[in-house]
């Protein structure tokens, strides 16, 4: 039997990073590791990643998040029963975290959200909330080059940091100081998977 680990933290925490970083050294030690995000990059995740659903309302897009998690997770459970160490870039949290937050006054209830979810989800063996101060994280997004999305403003992150931070207290999340040196970072990331593999 594998292991499910899921990374979350609001844009710019250092996730998409940290996932590939472990990969490569559970890889390097003989581990057979999938990398998995969401959305995800195929059906639903890729039209909601392409933005061609425009500007909808937070429960909207909720349900839209929600019917890509429903078929990725059947891939992760698949996975995980064949042995794989999945890392998983984002998961349920994160339409809790973010949806419920308040986006040109629109949001939806996080009890709504979670209910959403809880019927199907695969419950990871670890969730690590890479958490940080959004100023920060804004700055090294900025620092990326890319353009940015609709998420990526101030307002809105601080309250999705705090949405996080309380699914963390709520469900045990490991909350990892995302703002420390990448290296620090990792090490503390590890140390957590290796105690649930």
């Amino acid at each position: 039997m594998g292991s499910f680990i899921v990374l979350e933290g609001i844009d710019g925490s250092g996730k998409s990073t940290a996932c590939a970083a472990v990969a490569e050294i559970l890889r390097s030690e003989g581990l057979d590791v999938e990398v998995t995000a969401e959305p995800t990059h195929e059906g639903i995740g890729a039209f909601i990643r392409s933005g061609a659903a425009g500007r909808i309302s937070q429960r909207a897009e909720s349900l839209l998040f929600t019917a890509d998690r429903y078929e990725h997770t059947a891939s992760i459970r698949e996975a995980v029963s064949a042995g794989r160490v999945v890392i998983c870039d984002r998961y349920y949290a994160s339409t809790a975290a973010y949806q419920s937050a308040k986006l040109d006054g629109d949001s939806a209830d996080m009890a709504w959200l979670r209910g959403l979810c809880e019927p199907f989800v695969a419950e990871p063996d670890a969730v690590i909330l890479l958490d940080m101060d959004p100023a920060v994280s804004l700055d090294r997004v900025g620092a990326r080059g890319e353009e940015e999305s609709k998420f990526e403003n101030l307002p809105f992150l601080r309250q999705v940091r705090e949405a996080y931070l309380d699914l963390a207290d709520a469900y045990g999340f490991e909350v990892v100081d995302a703002s420390r040196p990448a290296g620090e970072v990792l090490s503390d990331i590890l140390q957590i998977i290796r105690e649930v593999l």
